[in-house]
């Protein structure tokens, strides 16, 4: 039940699943060409990853190249108001390469009022050369003082780059890749660290690096699973693999990473998300089961956290770090891939089944596809059907509801929310919606 769900709504409306190799194929901007929501691409891949340092021994067995070292000479830019760049040495057959001046190599980003103006919406101005549609995918997003640091994905000049902006809207650091198959990984931001990386036919490289050290990482790490998707914290990176049945999770702490679901005794797992010292989603089993389940950095295991009554599942599941929320949902599908009508439940944040406190809330929306996001006492979630973000507060589950501008596209991903605002993705850029403007909203029944 769960592939045939996720092929529905892959196929329909959402490219989550889709190779960003496809931008290479020669085509115009017109085209339908679609990237997964963190840029990563679908081929047998790489990602991110790295401190500096020397090579590990893990990483030289998994054989992955050592740095070539920092005195390769500078590749010239093709436009004279480019930087210049040199090759980074991550990973053999792929052609990485990290800007001199990432200030010439990624335009500074500006918002703009969204079209027609709705209240506390901005939406990214789209104002650089750009081949391949969409221009820009999922943005990773961390509150930094009084604003968002960004991990970015831009196509720019007909080059697939990467990198990460200062609140004010200007690169502090950036990466392209050049060659048919060399797929980036939009760089996973985070309050100390940053996840980097690229996947190439067969083969990834993934590193992590503090701030000031983003244009020297090189230092690889011992993973070797390409990916759909990932999400991380400082310490911990989550790889959704490419047979969407397995997680890969890596630990900073130890230096390790090991795959779960299936060829680990566990179901299949799906859009796990990093919470604290532990990782959190969705299990699927054969009788069309979906429980949530968390694997945790002091028991090193991934076990069942939450289960639904007969006939109803756990439609969703996310966490703030405080509070646990999820969507418990009735089954069947129905022909459009979307499950029954929900009903909003929170517990404060546990990590073993016996210690879950469930309180229901209020009744929730119909979904199928997971595109939500947590964060500090906010839960925001997209009903397909009805093409609405729908955003709780956790503390009281007050509700406010918010449509993106039909001119940008129908939206792919929530990539960020916060006690101020929600992020989303959507085809034709991205969307910001202040939660402060969205009206007095309704209180839980």
């Amino acid at each position: 039940m769960r592939h045939d769900l996720s092929a529905h709504l892959a196929a329909s409306t959402i490219p989550l699943l889709l190779s960003l190799s496809f931008l290479s194929a020669g085509c115009s901007r017109s085209a339908l060409e679609l990237t997964t929501a963190d840029g990563s691409g679908g081929r047998p891949a790489t990602d991110e990853a790295t401190e500096s340092a020397a090579p590990s021994e893990a990483a030289a067995d998994a054989g992955v190249p050592e740095d070539p070292g920092p005195d390769l000479p500078a590749a010239p830019p093709a436009d004279p108001l480019d930087s210049t760049w040199r090759a980074t040495g991550w990973l053999d057959g792929c052609q990485i390469e990290v800007a001199d001046d990432p200030t010439r190599a990624l335009p500074p980003l500006q918002w703009e009022p969204c079209p027609g103006s709705a209240p506390g919406c901005t939406s990214l101005a789209i104002n650089w050369d750009f081949e391949f549609y969409p221009p820009t995918a999922s943005p990773s997003v961390v509150r930094w003082g009084d604003g968002y640091r960004l991990g970015m994905y831009i196509d720019r000049w007909g080059e697939r780059r990467t990198g990460v902006y200062d609140v004010d809207g200007t690169p502090l650091a950036a990466w392209r890749t050049l060659g048919e198959n060399c797929v980036p990984v939009r760089p996973e931001v985070g309050r100390e660290r940053v996840w980097l990386g690229a996947q190439w036919t067969g083969v990834s490289a993934y590193l992590v690096s503090t701030y000031d050290q983003l244009a020297a990482a090189r230092r690889l790490l011992p993973i070797d699973a390409g990916n759909h998707g990932l999400h991380a914290t400082d310490d911990t990176l989550v790889l959704w693999q490419l047979d969407g049945r397995t997680i890969t999770v890596y630990d900073r702490l130890r230096d390790q990473a090991e795959q779960l679901g299936p060829r680990s005794g566990a179901p299949e797992l799906d859009h796990m998300h990093p919470v604290g010292d532990s990782v959190l989603g969705a299990a699927f089993f054969e009788d069309s089961a979906v429980e949530a389940w968390v694997w945790s950095r002091r028991t090193r295991a991934v076990e069942p956290l939450i289960r639904a009554p007969s006939s109803r599942v756990i439609a969703d599941v996310k966490s703030d770090g405080q509070t646990l929320v999820w969507l418990e949902a009735a089954l069947p599908l129905s022909d459009e891939g979307l499950y029954g009508p929900s009903t909003l439940w929170t517990s404060p944040f546990a990590t073993t089944a016996a210690d879950v406190v469930p309180t229901r809330r209020r009744p929730g929306p119909i979904i199928g596809y997971r595109i939500s996001a947590a964060g500090e006492g906010f839960y925001a979630v997209y009903a397909i059907a009805e093409e609405v973000v729908h955003v709780y507060r956790l503390a009281d589950a007050h509700h406010w509801s918010f449509t993106t501008p039909p001119e940008l596209f129908a939206i792919q991903d929530i990539a960020h929310v916060d006690a101020r605002e929600v992020w989303v993705w959507v085809r034709g850029g991205i969307v910001r919606q202040a939660i402060s403007e969205l009206g007095p909203g309704d209180p839980a029944p």
